[in-house]
């Protein structure tokens, strides 16, 4: 005989029974007439083919198979408690590891300074920061939460919009020394510029608004890369313009590395940015925690003024 997930209703209907001594002790616990109970405790002894109580008109005693089938089921109970703790620890108190993705340049710019409020805030919590700038899959790597520039393809996950990321253009003085200072868009062209690029996506379309309107340029130069903080590093050097999202931008722009460009102009406003999570019916508080820290402390930043 193999037994099975079956006849666990029988096992906690005849822990039930034992505990209480009595088939109407363990029938008022369990909402059931006595009867019921009766009939379902003969039920799990037929599956096992075997008899566990000896019943009388005045009590119930164990059977020697009884007695061994009872000391099974206390460790069954205990586990199912385990279980039960285990579980609610999981889903009520923020502790554990929580593994995170986001771009090298937005954890360091918006993530990265806010961590000591959030340890302080959750001081159980391990952090697993991955700095990448790739689209994981959250869940077959296991991700709790990823931070996403871009717009999302459609998926099964829960996107939280933080805001828009706010770009400036800039250029070094050397370079600008070196090759003038464009005064309109459309000069760009003429310029060498430098890009992000990844596999999915190059951002070499700029976009301003003007006294004409909204005006588009199509810009080329001598670097695109996937890493925005060495791109800040490139156009420090002289390498050439640079369109960025302005965080990036404040201490070189404060020091005088950089200078702003075209200030009649107004910059489109940059890609969205995202705080993504697995879309789960019961969400582990830890990662409940963050997602909300996250909103209420990392999304003021990507909306000041710098």
């Amino acid at each position: 005989m193999t037994l099975s997930l079956d006849t666990l209703p029988g096992l906690a209907l005849f822990s039930c029974v034992v505990r209480h001594g009595s088939l109407t002790g363990a029938a008022q616990e369990l909402g059931l007439n006595r009867s019921s109970v009766s009939k379902q405790l003969a039920r799990f002894e037929a599956q096992l083919g075997a008899k566990l109580l000896q019943r009388t008109t005045r009590k119930l005693a164990l059977t020697e198979l009884g007695e061994r089938v009872w000391q099974e089921a206390q460790t069954v109970a205990a586990a199912l408690g385990n279980i039960d703790a285990i579980t609610d620890d999981y889903r009520q108190n923020v502790r554990g590891r929580l593994k995170v993705s986001c771009s090298s340049s937005l954890a360091r710019v918006h993530l990265v300074p806010l961590l000591p409020l959030f340890s302080q805030r959750y001081p159980e919590v391990d952090l697993l920061l991955q700095l990448e700038d790739r689209f994981v899959d959250l869940t077959t790597e296991q991700v709790d939460i990823a931070i996403r520039v871009g717009h999302l393809p459609d998926s099964s996950l829960v996107a939280r919009k933080l805001g828009e990321l706010q770009l400036q253009l800039v250029a070094s003085p050397a370079y600008l020394a070196k090759h003038g200072t464009p005064q309109t868009p459309s000069d760009l062209t003429q310029h060498a510029c430098l890009y992000y690029q990844n596999g999915s996506r190059a951002m070499n379309l700029w976009t301003f608004s003007g006294v004409l309107g909204e005006e588009q340029v199509r810009i080329k130069g001598p670097l695109a890369m996937n890493d925005a903080c060495a791109l800040v590093d490139a156009a420090i050097h002289g390498l050439g313009l640079l369109l960025i999202d302005r965080a990036l931008l404040a201490a070189p722009l404060a020091s005088g590395q950089l200078l702003a460009l075209l200030p009649n102009y107004q910059l489109a406003v940059g890609l969205p940015v995202y705080a993504v999570y697995p879309a789960r019916d019961w969400l582990p508080a830890k990662v409940t925690a963050l997602v909300e820290f996250i909103v209420s402390e990392f999304a003021p930043r990507l909306a000041a003024p710098r």
